[in-house]
């Protein structure tokens, strides 16, 4: 389990998040909301150790995530992000391959190989594997990071946890479907994922956990089948909002006025 005790922090002279404080359940979706400037990806952030915090104490498994070694962490859990672009020209596949370099010392192995192959498989990119990246629209850029990230996780260590900030943001309908269902389909592995979305309709599709953040503090935590108030939704994000059922399959959705 995924534990941020107490976590402050400041930026730019203001407070981004104060006394933070949440469970993120192993093998399982947590999606955290708010609208911008709530302290979601910076929440995020800290969790996954790429930000320290100001005040308070991050923990994986009961374990502080300060005495974590690079290199375990780097194997326990990935992060896949809005932008993330080479720094050098390289191909999809040497880009999904660069998620396999905590597990092997000088020359990836057949293991690795294959974990490369069931990567791009996941995300439909297996045709694209030597096409080099830059060529490759922004949506199939993004395919090809989750690819990546889904290569570098271990699912046979301890807790691994997978970070999605925004990542559906460059991807149209279709993809943005396709990579939440990959993401959801870890959890079956042992797989933690936790993820900041902005879409509501698909927190409720994927998560079994929902975090609404609010001016930097955490507004309500809620399990997908308690579902977030009316009022909550209205107040933080400064619409109408209603829940409403659709007819053909049952399912709830959220609908938004100004």
């Amino acid at each position: 389990m995924v534990e941020l005790d107490r976590i402050g922090h400041d930026a730019g002279g203001r407070t981004i998040l104060d006394d933070v404080t949440l469970r993120f359940p192993p093998a399982s979706v947590t999606v955290m909301l708010g609208p911008n400037g709530a302290g979601k990806s910076t929440a995020l952030r800290i969790a996954a150790g790429l930000l320290r915090p100001a005040r308070g104490a991050v923990r994986y498994a009961g374990r502080p995530l300060a005495g974590i070694p690079a290199a375990e962490l780097a194997r326990r859990r990935a992060v896949l992000s809005q932008h993330a672009e080479p720094a050098f020209p390289l191909t999809a596949g040497e880009v999904v391959e660069m998620g396999r370099y905590p597990h092997f010392r000088q020359t990836p192995t057949r293991a690795d190989h294959a974990a490369v192959d069931a990567a791009l498989a996941a995300v439909a990119m297996s045709d694209q594997r030597t096409q080099p990246f830059a060529t490759l629209s922004a949506g199939e850029r993004q395919k090809i990071q989750l690819a990546r990230v889904l290569a570098q996780i271990d699912t046979g260590a301890i807790d691994p946890v997978l970070f999605l900030d925004e990542p559906t943001t460059s991807l149209d309908v279709h993809h943005q479907l396709q990579l939440l269902e990959v993401a959801r389909a870890l959890t079956a592995h042992g797989v933690t994922v936790i993820a900041v979305l902005h879409d509501l309709n698909h927190a409720i599709e994927i998560a079994d956990h929902l975090v609404m953040l609010e001016d930097g503090h955490v507004a309500q935590v809620a399990t997908r089948d308690q579902g977030l108030p009316e009022e909550l939704v209205e107040r933080v994000y400064r619409v109408r909002a209603r829940r409403v059922v659709d007819p053909a399959d049952g399912r709830t959705l959220w609908r938004f006025d100004r």
